[in-house]
């Protein structure tokens, strides 16, 4: 073959060549692309459900305001939170009591319903149940206005006090249904539950 024919041959080769190898470059480009996509889409939903992968339990590594870690400040908030709503159910609780025993300080003793009342909730807090499950109350006393009562127990730990108040607020139903308890510890050690309610 002459020398002057072999050149168009060369630059047909060299032409086909570029545009194979483009086109190639252009496919692989465009998968890359397209994995991309699916990786950005799919992030959100694995930071969702934390529970998903090892990478989701990754700890976070940024900064908040005066160099304090993210997740660390997230971490203290957290617990000013919980301790801001903890004060506030103290708070409440505190102002039913309150509430409660200035409503039994002032009400009057009905004679045809308080004795029957008390009865029915001394039965309650001092049944043969509590005596099987070592939750006994040492003393308790109760006693009944015209709606309200006042339940008042002392137990020899603070154990069997929260076991004994399982068991009477469970059993209790409806014979007084709106109550709030407070705890005490004694100076010997023992504790005190007291109740009151309204029974009517």
């Amino acid at each position: 073959m002459k020398p002057g024919t072999r050149t168009p041959l060369i630059v047909a080769a060299a032409v086909a060549a570029a545009v194979i190898a483009g086109t190639f470059i252009m496919r692989g480009s465009a998968d890359r692309a397209a994995v991309a996509a699916t990786e950005v889409e799919a992030m959100p939903a694995a930071s969702d459900a934390p529970s998903r992968g090892p990478a989701a339990a990754a700890p976070v590594t940024g900064t908040g305001a005066g160099g304090t870690p993210a997740d660390s400040k997230g971490v203290a908030n957290h617990i000013e939170r919980r301790e801001a709503l903890r004060a506030e159910q103290q708070a409440r609780t505190r102002a039913l009591r309150q509430q409660s025993e200035q409503r039994f300080a002032s009400e009057q003793v009905d004679p045809a319903w308080a004795p029957q009342k008390e009865t029915e909730l001394n039965d309650i807090a001092t049944g043969p149940a509590f005596q099987t499950a070592d939750a006994q109350p040492q003393s308790m006393s109760v006693s009944c206005r015209s709606s309200m009562c006042r339940l008042d127990g002392q137990f020899e730990t603070s154990g069997k006090a929260e076991d004994w108040l399982l068991m009477y607020m469970s059993s209790v139903g409806g014979a007084m249904p709106h109550s709030v308890v407070s705890r005490s510890v004694n100076p010997d050690g023992t504790t005190r539950v007291e109740i009151y309610g309204r029974a009517r």
